[in-house]
C-alpha cells in the first residue's frame, strides 16, 4: 500500500457486549476533525449482543476509517488487545474501549501536532471526565499532574487514563510485548511504562473525553483486596522489565509498598494476611500494626464535604460526543 494512504493514527477499540455504548465511543472517533487520515480498529470479542450490528452500520458510513474484527472465539480482555494491536498501521496509536468517548473534535490534531512537533515524546495523555453512572456523579482526572513528565513520576502512579493516552508506534514493538501482560487483566499501566521509558510524556490539561464507570461496578473489600493484588503483580513484573533502570525500579518499589500496605489494611482472614506477609518480604517493606485488618475511613468532615461535591456534580450536564 501507499505509505501516503496510511493512517497517520490507528484507534483500537476492544468490545465485548457493548451495544449500549459503543455508538457514542464510535461517534467520538469518526468525527475527528483531522488534517490527516486515522483509521479505527474494531476488535469484536465474539459479542453475543447487538455489537456486531452497530459496528457494521458505523462501518458502511464510514468505510475509510472504521476496520471491523470479529474473534471467532472469545479472547478475553488481554489477548483482544493484542489482536487490535496486530491490525496496526499508523504513525500514533490510540485507544478508546467501546464504553468510553471522546467529545473534544479537535483532541487528535492537537495531540499529534504536539507528538510531531516533539520527536522526543512517546506518549501523551489528557484529563478526562469520570462519569459514576449509577449515580449520575462527574469528577474530573489529573488534577495535580504536570503537563511535562517522564517514566520515572508514572512509576509511582498510574495517572493514565486509557481512553486519552496516545504513542508513538516506532518507541515499542507491539508484536514482541513481554509475554507477562497477557497475565495482566487490566494491561494499560504496562503499556504506559512500556512506551514512556523510551521518552517523556506530555500532559494536555483539557479535559477531552467520558470514562464511563458502570452501574454496578463498586467493590466489596475482598474486591478491592483483589484489585490491588492485580496492580501490584504488574509493578511486580514492571520491576523484572526495568531492572537495569534503578531510577524507575524505586518508583515501582515505593508504589508497590504502598499497595501491601493497603492491602494489609482489608486483609481480615488469616490466608490473605500470610499472602500480605508474603509481598512484604518480597518487598522488604515493613507493614505499621496499626495498618493489620485496620480500614480507617474518612473523617466525618471530609465525608460531608465529599457528598456535597457528589450531589452538585450531579447538576452538570454530561459531555456528549
Amino acid at each position: 500500500m501507499d505509505k501516503s494512504c496510511l493512517p497517520v493514527v490507528s484507534v483500537v477499540m476492544i468490545a465485548y457486549n457493548k451495544a449500549d455504548y459503543i455508538s457514542d465511543a464510535i461517534k467520538g472517533v469518526v468525527c475527528q476533525r483531522t488534517p490527516f487520515p486515522i483509521e479505527l480498529i474494531v476488535m469484536d470479542d465474539c459479542s453475543t449482543d447487538a455489537t456486531a450490528e452497530i459496528v457494521l452500520r458505523w462501518q458502511k458510513r464510514y468505510p475509510e476509517i472504521v476496520r471491523y474484527f470479529r474473534n471467532p472465539s472469545n479472547l478475553g480482555l488481554q489477548r483482544n488487545y493484542m489482536e487490535g494491536f496486530r491490525h496496526v498501521r499508523g504513525k500514533y496509536l490510540a485507544i478508546c474501549d467501546a464504553d468510553d468517548y471522546w467529545f473534544y473534535r479537535g483532541k487528535l490534531r492537537k495531540m499529534v501536532g504536539y507528538m510531531e512537533a516533539h520527536s522526543d515524546c512517546t506518549v501523551a495523555f489528557h484529563r478526562v471526565v469520570n462519569y459514576y453512572e449509577s449515580t449520575g456523579e462527574k469528577t474530573l482526572s489529573n488534577g495535580s499532574t504536570p503537563v511535562d513528565c517522564d517514566v520515572r513520576l508514572l512509576s509511582t502512579s498510574n495517572f493514565i487514563t486509557n481512553l486519552s493516552v496516545i504513542y508513538r508506534v516506532d518507541a515499542v514493538d507491539l508484536g514482541n510485548l513481554p509475554e507477562w501482560i497477557l497475565e495482566d487483566r487490566a494491561p494499560d499501566y504496562a503499556l504506559h511504562m512500556l512506551f514512556a521509558s523510551h521518552g517523556r510524556i506530555r500532559f494536555f490539561r483539557r479535559p477531552m473525553g467520558v470514562y464511563r464507570k458502570a452501574a454496578g461496578s463498586a467493590w466489596s473489600l475482598n474486591d478491592q483486596f483483589t484489585r490491588y493484588r492485580m496492580s501490584l503483580n504488574v509493578r511486580l513484573n514492571l520491576m523484572k522489565e526495568f531492572a537495569g533502570r534503578p531510577e524507575i525500579v524505586d518508583g515501582l518499589r515505593s508504589a508497590s509498598s504502598d499497595l501491601v500496605r493497603a492491602m494489609a489494611a482489608i486483609a481480615t482472614d488469616e490466608s490473605l494476611k500470610q499472602e500480605v506477609s508474603g509481598y512484604a518480604e518480597i518487598l522488604d517493606c515493613e507493614i505499621p500494626e496499626s495498618h493489620q485488618g485496620n480500614c480507617v475511613g474518612l473523617t466525618r468532615s471530609k465525608r460531608d464535604l465529599k457528598r456535597a461535591y457528589r450531589l452538585m456534580s450531579r447538576l452538570l450536564p454530561l459531555p456528549r460526543p
